[in-house]
């Protein structure tokens, strides 16, 4: 198959990358509406993002069926629903 070529270092690689894990549920406005500056700030910083289904996660569901949207970031706080882009942003640093 076609091998990509390596992709350059961007500025802040050689730092232990942050994950984050991003809990929803499907047909959840907020849910969307969060997502899409999510995606755009952690491609920013280089972070993964993991989506968590919480209708497909027991143990999810049982800690966030009330406060999805849910963000966890790895060394840093989870943000509940209601989450503001902006808060999001200071979060992430």
């Amino acid at each position: 198959g076609m091998t990509s070529p390596p992709t350059p270092l961007l500025p802040g690689e050689g730092r232990k990358k942050m994950r984050i894990t991003f809990y929803y549920r499907p047909r959840c406005g907020l849910c969307e509406e969060i997502e899409v500056p999510l995606a755009r700030l952690a491609a920013e910083r280089g972070a993964p993002v993991r989506r968590v289904n919480i209708d497909e996660d027991r143990e999810a569901r049982r800690k966030y069926w009330d406060k999805i949207p849910a963000i966890e970031i790895e060394g840093g706080p989870v943000l509940i629903a209601p989450i503001d882009e902006r808060e999001l942003e200071a979060v992430l640093g």
